[in-house]
């Protein structure tokens, strides 16, 4: 059945069969239905306000639910916002439980690579799953333990992440569950190559030679390598990795796509590339602080804005985990976003500058705290052992 319908009804999983009253200049390439949030966005500002979908070929638009259904959907949806927003010691606990599991099938699949022994692509996929269970159930607690476990194995760590943070970007860009999983399993794969690359070249492209830069960039084909003859492994996904270091505005490679040549998924993995890479201590450089990450993000004309904006959304301007010093000398991990103050977050201080040692565990919400938070900072400007500190003192100190 065809339906005219506005375009802010329009929703992912819904078939697109023609663009209605337009300006005349927008046309739909192929009909077919709409994968992500980030199609919507493109039609909108575009200037499309209505589209006719084929209600027999796609999902059709939901009627408005009963008042007692909405009470339950209104509870389920705060519910599941307080574990996206806010960390807890049981919440910690399951994502600590989650990264040792995801460290030790990333880690034998990396050593499988290094060795030239054909890699067990299989227990990534599973692993797959663990990860946007965790994501989904538990995301403050997750996205937590990825800011504070760093610096140990980068190549582990920035694979680790980059699946966390691309399961996460793809559900906030409206994807369906499929290609959520997809995203997931790229970025467990899309820098595998990188163990088959010289140490010392794994440094900022802009500081290498043309030829070491080159060297560099031949890790594309390494990790498509590392599935190659593997029937189960969906097709999407060799995109994801060959595109994930093109650019919207031509500068990026091996082919040097733009724009729309570049697949969706392989958009939201360059924006998630980016993140993990400049968030790492040597060798990718100097680790900078998570403001400072997302501000060079929206920098970036070779990434789709769209997305940055949905990551900024997504972890708020001092992302849960991220570290700041307050002006009273203290250090603190943010625990909660404030959504009516992103200024003003939740943070959980435990060092002071001024002593020079750790102090009792204190949350402190900063929109009724006279105290403010003077600058985001990196994991490696004070010498703290925070995985350690995190690990063994931080998390059993949480109060739920």
């Amino acid at each position: 059945m065809l339906q005219r319908i506005a375009i802010d009804e329009l929703k992912p999983g819904m078939y697109v069969n023609r663009v209605l009253d337009d300006t005349g200049k927008v046309k739909v390439r192929s009909k077919g239905v709409v994968r992500s949030a980030l199609v919507i966005d493109k039609l909108i500002a575009k200037g499309v306000d209505f589209v006719e979908i084929d209600t027999t070929k796609g999902t059709a638009p939901e009627p408005e639910p009963a008042t007692t259904e909405a009470v339950t959907k209104d509870q389920s949806v705060a519910e599941s916002a307080h574990t996206k927003e806010a960390i807890n010691a049981d919440g910690l606990k399951s994502a600590q439980a989650l990264f040792s599991k995801a460290k030790s099938v990333q880690q034998r699949f990396l050593q499988q690579l290094g060795s030239g022994k054909n890699a067990d692509v299989s227990k990534l996929t599973a692993l797959t799953q663990h990860i946007i269970d965790g994501v989904l159930e538990n995301q403050a607690a997750t996205v937590c333990l990825s800011m504070v476990e760093r610096g140990n194995d980068l190549l582990l760590e920035h694979s680790l992440n980059c699946s966390i943070y691309m399961a996460i970007l793809a559900e906030a860009a409206g994807f369906d569950k499929e290609a959520i999983e997809h995203a997931s399993l790229a970025g467990l794969l899309m820098d595998t190559g990188l163990a088959n690359i010289p140490h010392e070249l794994c440094i900022p492209v802009s500081r290498l030679a043309e030829t070491d830069a080159l060297i560099y960039q031949t890790h594309v084909d390494e990790s498509l390598a590392s599935i190659d003859g593997n029937d189960e492994i969906p097709a999407v996904i060799n995109t994801i990795i060959s595109q994930h270091h093109e650019r919207l505005d031509g500068s990026g490679y091996p082919r040097g796509l733009k724009g729309d040549e570049i697949h969706p998924l392989a958009q939201l993995a360059a924006v998630v590339d980016e993140f993990s890479q400049l968030g790492m201590p040597a060798p990718f450089g100097k680790a900078y602080p998570n403001s400072k990450v997302l501000k060079s993000l929206a920098q970036n004309k070779g990434l789709e804005q769209s997305l940055v904006n949905r990551l900024i959304g997504v972890l708020g301007v001092y992302p849960i985990g991220s570290l700041v010093k307050l002006q009273s000398g203290k250090l603190g991990i943010i625990s909660r976003k404030n959504e009516s103050s992103l200024l003003h977050p939740q943070v959980m201080t435990f060092y002071s500058i001024n002593s020079g040692n750790f102090q009792e565990i204190k949350r402190i919400d900063l929109s009724k705290s006279s105290d403010e938070i003077e600058s985001s900072i990196g994991p490696d400007e004070f010498s703290i052992n925070l995985p350690k500190f995190f690990s063994e003192v931080f998390i059993n100190q949480v109060d739920n």
